[in-house]
């Protein structure tokens, strides 16, 4: 327990009590196995869920989908009303409204409704998720904040490579309903945390100038853009059509609209370059690493002939190098604060995607093994070390709204990879039904998705590597 006291920032209030680093800590890590778990649990119960509710494959896609779009959609909002109204306090209803709807999930009689509650839980989730690396930073001290932020994305890739076992596990000794009923246990456990252990959020001064109807007006417009901009890089069939170019026209508008709503408003400054070149390589890492998701389980069920636990095993192993790197790589920014460990993340990254895009059915499954691992060593350390100096650069006032960026950048690149993926992958694998698929043209679909990842790795890579470079001339010529 001393050790981990050292971990807050020094004050006058007793950490022995509701301010205990221990209690912070574990309302923060279970939340976001919350939300890891609310992401990957469901997908293996897809096929039982489509049997149960006696719908059809293409719609019980919504059920993954409405859950994503809402909770990236939300995670922006989420981020800027926890600077204006408290942490703590939109940490809490996040998890109050996550349990709710995870429940009425659980008792749902048909598909829509089903998709109608996964809406709110993921509206939930990101309330929870925008505010934890900004609880993280507020609640411990700067030497310190990289092993918290490295615990939580370690926490994070646990929950997403367990999240498949424990669905599969449920659906063997019992129904779908299961799959969601289980979380609400979890869920009140992280609320009574929060209300017990979450630091109280600093009395905010009401502003003479707050126009609540246009900051009400920016919110919508940060929301539908965001909305828009998700349902556009979602082809409806396997190709993209006139739906999506509306859907995307939308989404500017709605980006127009925000700076019309914004227009003569003093908007505080929420960082500088290096700031702006973290989210951007932040989501094109994120779409990067989304393609092991997207065709990794074709790749080894169609071409390699594993069947679907061998496949999930293999898959699993990626994840959990994640947490451990991370954790690591959160340690080592806490010693030796270089930036450095960014650009070493993303080289492991390239490398990866580089050996994915040269891979053969010959090489078997040690050959994708040794390529995947390599690029989980990249995105654990990337990823912690990222996000560990952008929170450490941050302004107090601004922290939640930063902290809503990264995660709303991770999950822009999450949705902007999944459909770029798969439509490249079933574009040049020809896949339509698994019994006809050719392990050749899967294997090709493989190496031209990972050619995609690769050339965003190296575009992540130039920009990253500019902006040390930028900061050490600033820091030199000061």
């Amino acid at each position: 327990m001393p050790a981990v006291k050292k971990l807050l920032k020094p004050s006058g209030k007793d950490i022995s009590g509701n301010l205990s680093s221990r209690g912070i800590l574990t309302a923060l890590c279970l939340a976001t196995l919350l939300n890891a778990l609310a992401v990957s649990s469901v997908n293996i119960a897809l096929p039982e869920l489509v049997t149960g509710l006696g719908t059809t494959y293409a719609r019980g896609q919504w059920i993954i989908i409405a859950f994503m779009i809402f909770l990236t959609a939300a995670l922006a909002v989420a981020g800027r009303a926890s600077d204006k109204v408290g942490r703590k306090k939109i940490f809490i209803q996040g998890v109050l409204l996550f349990c709710v709807s995870t429940l009425l999930c659980g008792l749902s009689p048909n598909i829509w409704v089903l998709v109608f509650f996964r809406a709110l839980q993921g509206i939930g989730a990101a309330m929870f998720t925008a505010v934890s690396m900004a609880i993280a930073s507020d609640a411990f001290s700067k030497a310190r904040v990289g092993m918290a932020v490295g615990l939580l994305g370690s926490v994070s890739a646990v929950g997403t490579g367990t999240g498949p076992v424990l669905g599969g596990l449920l659906l063997e000794i019992s129904t779908w309903q299961a799959v969601f009923l289980i979380k609400v246990p979890l869920g009140v456990a992280v609320y009574w945390l929060a209300q017990r252990y979450l630091p109280e959020d600093a009395k905010v001064t009401p502003d003479e100038h707050d126009d609540r109807p246009r900051n009400f007006l920016a919110a919508l417009c940060i929301f539908s853009a965001i909305l828009f901009y998700t349902l556009s890089i979602k082809p409806l069939n396997d190709n993209y059509g006139f739906i999506n170019i509306v859907t995307l026209v939308f989404s500017a508008l709605c980006i127009w609209g925000l700076f019309l709503s914004r227009r003569g408003e003093t908007v505080p400054r929420l960082g500088s370059y290096a700031l702006y070149t973290n989210l951007a390589t932040n989501l094109l890492v994120a779409a990067s690493v989304m393609s092991s998701l997207v065709v990794g389980p074709f790749y080894l069920t169609l071409a390699l002939g594993l069947n679907f636990s061998q496949t999930g095993l293999v898959m699993s192993v990626g994840s959990f190098v994640v947490a451990i790197c991370s954790n690591i790589a959160g340690r080592l920014v806490d010693r030796f604060k270089s930036r450095s460990m960014v650009i070493i993340g993303l080289t492991f990254l390239a490398l990866g995607a580089m050996g994915m895009a040269n891979l053969q059915v010959e090489h078997g499954v040690a050959g994708y093994l040794v390529c995947s691992i390599a690029m989980a060593i990249g995105y654990g350390t990337y990823l912690s070390s990222n996000n560990t100096f952008t929170m450490n650069s941050a302004s107090s006032d601004v922290k939640g709204n930063i902290s809503g960026l990264l995660n709303l950048s991770r999950n822009l690149g999450l949705l902007t990879g999944a459909s770029l993926m798969s439509v490249v992958f079933a574009g040049v694998s020809h896949l339509s039904y698994m019994r006809s698929a050719d392990p050749t043209l899967v294997q090709t679909g493989l190496n031209q998705v990972y050619l995609l990842a690769l050339l965003f790795l190296v575009i992540a890579l130039i920009a990253q590597s500019l902006s040390i470079l930028a900061s050490r001339h600033r820091l030199a010529v000061g």
